[in-house]
């Protein structure tokens, strides 16, 4: 599933709607709380945001690792934020490819664009007026990859200070998250790793651990600075671009009707 390591964005994290058994939580280390307040009160401050990302699949299975780069954009909207991600360049196995890739959700739609294939998917994600909450873990179709609530990450995981290594990126703490037996994500991935800018108090790098698929999903956002949020980015850089209607007619996906006084959840 790709799209949780787009925005971690993107972007694979297919959640269902449902509830999660409550249970009595176990005391928290007082340096992850403040973390992840800081983590969800700085996500309440971008209006919207432009950076590069990196995005690497690790796949154990089948022996093989690719990484590809380009660019993110992001915009806190109404009923629903917006983002697009184009990557420009793909690197795997010593090879280099340059056909773009576009994921953008305008709202209500998400597209998927490979200029290599030439194929065009348009999946609607949220029905006409319909809001989801995009912070919410239990409810959302693709959890944005900050500004998650506090108490929905502690409902979910069972989190860990990390001590910092070389490795990390700098300035940054690490919270390991393993999934709940009771969270929706336990069948599908062992652990998540967030590495938060103590300045920012929003991830530099995402890395997210496939339990079924074996693979190891790192999103990391090089150049993320203050100067990447609240720029003032318009709606018009949310919207399907002209050179995709050369590509063909897309393959539209719709979401079931909804019958007249049915819950369409």
């Amino acid at each position: 599933m790709e799209l949780i390591g787009l925005i971690s964005l993107t972007c694979t994290l297919m959640v269902s709607a449902g509830q999660t058994a409550e249970l009595a939580q176990p005391a928290v280390d007082p340096k992850i709380e403040a973390i992840l307040d800081n983590l969800e009160a700085g996500g309440e401050k971008v209006g919207d945001l432009h950076c590069k990302v990196e995005y690497s699949v690790v796949d154990k299975l089948n022996f093989d690792e690719y990484i590809k780069f380009g660019e993110i954009r992001y915009l806190r909207d109404e009923p629903n934020p917006r983002f697009i991600v184009r990557f420009d360049k793909r690197v795997q196995g010593g090879t280099v490819n340059r056909d773009k890739e576009w994921w953008l959700f305008d709202g209500r739609w998400l597209w998927e664009v490979n200029a290599g294939s030439g194929q065009v998917r348009k999946q609607e994600m949220v029905r006409p007026g319909e809001r989801i909450d995009f912070f919410d873990i239990e409810t959302t179709p693709f959890p944005l990859p900050f500004g998650q609530k506090k108490d929905q990450i502690l409902k979910n995981f069972d989190v860990t200070l990390k001590p910092p290594t070389p490795a990390d990126p700098p300035d940054t703490d690490h919270l390991h998250c393993v999934p709940k037996p009771t969270s929706r994500l336990a069948g599908e991935y062992d652990s998540f790793d967030f590495y938060v800018d103590r300045k920012l108090h929003l991830p530099r790098r995402i890395v997210a651990t496939e339990r079924k698929a074996l693979k190891i999903l790192t999103s990391s956002f090089p150049d993320l600075s203050s100067a990447s949020i609240n720029r003032g980015i318009e709606r018009d850089a949310f919207k399907p671009l002209k050179e995709w209607s050369k590509m063909g007619k897309p393959i539209v996906e719709r979401l079931p009707e909804v019958k007249a006084g049915a819950d369409p959840n």
